[in-house]
């Protein structure tokens, strides 16, 4: 999951049986694509293996994406995303039972999206995601 610090809007997010760089790498593409190839980029994560990969860091550094890790042992650092999933397991995730893979991934995805569309934020000022980027790319046409 790509989650934007800015606005807390999840960008992109992946689901796989195994958390794998090639799980990291499309999810990043998606995401970097999903925003417009921004520039000034930092990509923040854990130190696991799939984001320390020569592939991942490749990707990075062609994209001119800065990447920052947490501390070892750190979960305070990621206290973002690390919330985010705590809110999602708790509200939903863990109420189910599940019955396929399918309906676990729309689950997700109805998450996401209100997550997105309809949760307000502290940080935001009670805004959702959604409503705090679009203000805030109004100010900026107004401020022209």
């Amino acid at each position: 999951m790509l989650l934007d610090l800015f606005s807390r809007k999840i960008i992109a997010y992946g689901i796989s049986s195994k958390n794998s760089t090639y799980l990291i790498i499309s999810t990043f593409k998606r995401a970097f694509k999903e925003r417009g190839n921004p520039q000034k980029l930092t990509l923040h994560s854990d130190q696991d293996a799939q984001y320390i990969s020569k592939a991942l860091r490749k990707l990075l550094r062609i994209n001119k994406v800065v990447q920052s890790f947490s501390k070892l042992g750190s979960p305070y650092d990621n206290v973002v995303a690390e919330a985010f999933f705590a809110s999602i397991k708790k509200e939903e995730l863990y109420r189910i039972i599940y019955k396929s893979e399918r309906q676990f991934c729309e689950s997700v995805d109805n998450c996401t999206r209100f997550y997105n569309t309809e949760r307000p934020h502290s940080t935001l000022n009670y805004k959702i995601p959604d409503k705090f980027e679009l203000l805030y790319e109004e100010k900026k046409v107004n401020a022209i």
